[in-house]
């Protein structure tokens, strides 16, 4: 009966996938499986008797797993790795307890060891795509963000932090929102994105801890679980403060050259003159017919010389600009002679129909001016010779 028992126990280890070891007080192999002899490489009668810490990488952790059941009673998924007879590693984490005599004195360690080196190496696979994919996140230099579909951020990148003035552990799980100067704007791009899949340069204001602001324009896109189920937003923004500054400075540029090519000059006490070159468009008239109007006001004058002969061609939309020009300033009580009526822009302006009946014209500024005087009731005389 006692054979028949020996013989069951000895099925039931041999049996097992997982490597089975007994250890002694003193840390010597006294019994192994056959899982054991494969894992190692060693047979059982090479195995017996040895210490159990010697075909460990790491022979003192092992050494001090083994001593740590001992004292504590168990030890549960315990790490080390075998090193088999070849040299192959294998990462292996040990279940183990103590055994004990028929009057239950503890006798030794019985050890199983289950295999991971598969998931391990899945694990390190994991991990280094992991850090692989944050590398390329941190090496990006525009702030990349993502936020969970209740608005909260869930990982933000260094780009992030700088822009922002705030560390990564301040950002994430706060409301995505809350770090622009238009709340609410912010808000409907990141619903935009989850109904319609994505953003394109969807522009914001983001405001530093310090009270700056920097202009971006967002991409952004959902982004999936292994399920194909929504999970988030990716969001990359681009900081374009530079570029809004470099507009705004070709906006003023061209304002200033508007207005030195549109001088509203006095010529005469109770005249002002505006010599227009180039063509004109409806931005340009707009801003003729303001600073003419404005001029007119403020030196209270009855008279305006309005010189085309620098437009090099009239049609009919420059010609319909004039005419409301000509209007507004009649509206303030003033006249207006248009002067620098060439030829072909008389022809030109007779093709296209324009009416010019009402408006006093001439061929040069010179003589407009003297139009200007006469309506003026001034009259220009020659200085007499006093020798």
């Amino acid at each position: 009966m006692a054979t028949q028992t020996a013989d069951y126990t000895r099925s039931l280890i041999e049996a097992s996938l997982d490597p089975l070891v007994t250890i002694a007080p003193d840390g010597k192999i006294t019994d192994v499986n056959a899982a054991t002899e494969s894992i190692t490489g060693c047979s059982r009668t090479e195995l017996i008797g040895t210490d159990f810490s010697n075909y460990f990488t790491d022979p003192e952790k092992a050494r001090n797993g083994y001593q740590e059941v001992f004292r504590e009673g168990q030890v549960r998924d315990y790490p080390l790795e075998l090193r088999h007879r070849d040299g192959r590693v294998a990462s292996v984490l040990y279940n183990a307890s103590v055994y004990r005599d028929e009057k239950g004195a503890v006798v030794g360690v019985f050890a199983a060891a289950r295999d991971i080196t598969g998931r391990k190496q899945a694990e390190d696979a994991l991990q280094r795509a992991t850090a692989y994919t944050r590398s390329l996140i941190e090496a990006s230099l525009d702030p990349l963000v993502t936020i969970a579909p209740n608005g909260k951020i869930t990982d933000v990148n260094a780009a992030t932090e700088s822009i922002t003035g705030r560390s990564r552990q301040e950002l994430i799980g706060t409301d995505f929102c809350g770090y622009f100067t238009f709340p609410e704007k912010a808000r409907e791009g990141y619903q935009q994105v989850f109904r319609e899949g994505l953003v394109r340069d969807y522009p914001l204001e983001l405001r530093q801890r310090d009270g700056r602001v920097t202009s971006v324009l967002y991409n952004a896109s959902v982004y999936r679980d292994e399920e194909g189920e929504v999970v988030g937003v990716f969001a990359a923004a681009r900081d374009i403060t530079e570029r809004k500054l470099a507009e705004e400075r070709i906006r003023q540029q061209s304002r200033e050259i508007l207005e030195l090519s549109t001088p509203v000059m006095q010529v005469w006490e109770g005249v002002v003159a505006v010599p227009l070159i180039g063509c004109l468009d409806s931005q340009r008239t707009q801003q003729f017919m303001e600073r003419l109007l404005d001029r007119i006001v403020e030196t209270n004058s009855p008279v305006a010389l309005v010189d085309i002969m620098g437009v090099p061609t009239i049609d009919t939309q420059t010609a319909q600009h004039l005419i409301e020009t000509i209007t507004a300033v009649r509206l303030l009580g003033a006249q207006v002679v248009l002067t620098g009526v060439r030829p072909a822009i008389a022809q030109t302006l007779v093709h296209l129909g324009i009416d010019l009946s009402g408006i006093t014209t001439r061929s040069s500024m010179a003589a407009g001016l003297l139009v200007a005087l006469d309506l003026l009731k001034l009259q220009v005389v020659k200085k007499s010779d006093t020798r």
